[in-house]
């Protein structure tokens, strides 16, 4: 139905000692959340719950939301399998709440996405 609008909101990655979750890479930790983020982003962008499914199990990222998303992400692909709607999901903003630097901070990522009729 054309008057139906869904809004799925979540947080990405909680990085810290407080959420039990510190992963790192070969770069400044605040790039890797954002690589990681983005890597989940992308995976959302293109409707893939599958491969959304498995970086998740892969990155173990503590985006609050996951369930929420996977649930959409399997509508709004079921959708377009049938031939019912297509969208087009694209991020427009990404934010973290600070830029970690040193083991001792933490973060919280911050991301909004739209999806309109394709």
């Amino acid at each position: 139905r054309p008057s139906i609008i869904t809004i799925v909101s979540t947080d990405f990655c909680h990085w810290g000692s407080r959420f039990r979750f510190q992963p790192t890479g070969s770069n400044e930790i605040f790039e890797h959340i954002s690589e990681m983020d983005h890597a989940g982003m992308n995976h959302i962008e293109l409707q893939e719950p599958g491969a959304f499914a498995h970086y998740l199990k892969q990155t173990r990222n503590t985006i609050c939301g996951r369930h929420p998303l996977a649930v959409w992400l399997h509508a709004i692909r079921q959708n377009k399998d049938s031939g019912t709607e297509t969208l087009n999901v694209q991020f427009v903003r990404y934010a973290q709440s600070s830029q970690v630097k040193r083991m001792s901070d933490s973060s919280v990522s911050y991301a909004s996405a739209v999806a309109t009729k394709a």
